[in-house]
């Protein structure tokens, strides 16, 4: 078993093995090769042999002797540029390959994974303190996109919603890939039976996940982005192995959408360096835009403080920003603003850049999921910040582990 087959994340039983993509697929045989002290011109024959697009009128010829080279090197930036000119070998034309100059003058409209919330095939991030619950909704998101469902919130049983229900319908289904790094397997198991519910309504949800809902453990692989080893945080990033491996299988899937939990984890760099986040989200765009799978990923926000952490372009570089926060309700005897007495939480868009944000939706957390409920009211709150009804039997526990 070769070093990149080795390293793959670790996928939940009963997942299909991909193949590995060609760029992963020269570079192994290439390394086999030297590894076995084969010349620099058998290498350059099988470079040239296993890239045949390279092989035209068009394309320069395979660089052997240089490629070779960089694989021998103990540099792991070295060895990174190697595979970059197997992909540009891979993929020849001009260098500006982007250019448009045809304009249509009725392009077709933006299309959503989540009406007015998601743009689809583009990156979203979903910010909050922990134990908000972030995981816990990007779970029901996953369940009803696998599934073809119309909302991923629905209203609280037996509620009666004055205004009307202000959940985000999906208008998208499809696979999804949900790369956890926080989460271990049977903890997220059992947060996926609660979001599918009770009895039969659970076993048929579970059923129709086989094979559209697939969960990667990527806490043996590391991260996503980072600097060559042995480099400092500081230096350019390109995609690690862990990387690559997560965004083949999310390809190979067919995945509509991939979720990133959390993004500490998966950006292994300087998270203020404006230029280093740039890079990364530019690089993760262009590859939700080429495979048509919207990206949404989770973040923690500093401590005391629920905005986006790092630099401006983790906000600045995505299409919009959920926030996930706690409801605030204001005391009537003090005036002042506390947190809501039954936990309910307030989710958002903080930032939409193609139209105004929509309205946002409160949840209660009930029974291992979160439902849509009605603003809580201004209400009279004793000392400890509860209401002054005790017995209110609309009062829940909320659990912080969700």
């Amino acid at each position: 078993m070769n070093e990149r087959q080795n390293g793959r994340p670790q996928i939940a039983a009963g997942t299909e093995h991909i193949q590995p993509d060609p760029v992963a697929a020269a570079y192994d045989k290439l390394k086999a090769a030297l590894a076995d002290g084969r010349d620099d011109l058998e290498a350059r024959s099988i470079l040239q042999d296993a890239l045949p697009a390279a092989v035209d009128a068009a394309a320069p010829a395979p660089t052997g002797p240089d490629i070779a080279e960089g694989l021998r090197s103990d540099n792991d930036a070295a060895r990174q540029q190697a595979k970059s000119r197997i992909r540009q070998l891979l993929n020849p034309g001009p260098a500006l390959a982007n250019v448009l100059t045809d304009h249509s003058p009725n392009p077709p409209p933006v299309s959503w994974l989540v009406k007015d919330w998601m743009p689809d095939a583009t990156l979203s991030v979903l910010t909050g303190a922990g134990g908000a619950g972030k995981s816990r909704i990007a779970l029901q998101l996953a369940v009803a996109v696998a599934t073809g469902a119309e909302r991923f919130i629905q209203t609280e049983s037996g509620a009666v919603m004055l205004s009307g229900p202000k959940a985000p319908a999906l208008l998208a289904a499809g696979p999804v890939v949900f790369a956890a790094w926080e989460t271990r397997l049977l903890a997220w198991q059992n947060r996926l039976a609660a979001v599918c519910g009770r009895g039969a309504d659970r076993a048929e949800r579970v059923r129709q996940l086989t094979g559209q809902l697939h969960y990667v453990n990527m806490r043996p692989e590391g991260g996503l982005w980072g600097a060559a080893q042995g480099a400092h945080t500081s230096t350019t990033g390109y995609w690690l192995d862990g990387g690559d491996a997560l965004l083949n299988y999310a390809a190979a899937a067919r995945a509509r959408l991939l979720i990133i939990d959390p993004l500490a984890a998966a950006f292994v760099q300087n998270e203020n360096d404006r230029a280093l986040v740039r890079a990364f989200l530019s690089a993760l765009d262009q590859w939700a835009e080429d495979h048509n799978c919207a990206v949404l990923i989770i973040s923690h926000p500093p401590k005391g403080d629920s905005a986006q952490s790092g630099s401006t372009d983790w906000r600045n570089g995505v299409q919009a920003v959920w926030t996930l926060e706690t409801a605030a309700v204001t005391d009537k005897e003090t005036k002042k603003t506390v947190s809501a007495p039954s936990g309910e939480r307030i989710l958002q868009v903080d930032k939409l850049n193609e139209g105004a944000p929509p309205n946002p939706v409160y949840l209660k957390f009930i029974e291992g999921r979160f439902a849509e409920v009605e603003k809580p009211p201004s209400q009279n709150m004793n000392p400890q910040g509860r209401q002054s009804d005790n017995n209110d039997p609309r009062r829940r526990e909320v659990t912080n582990d969700v």
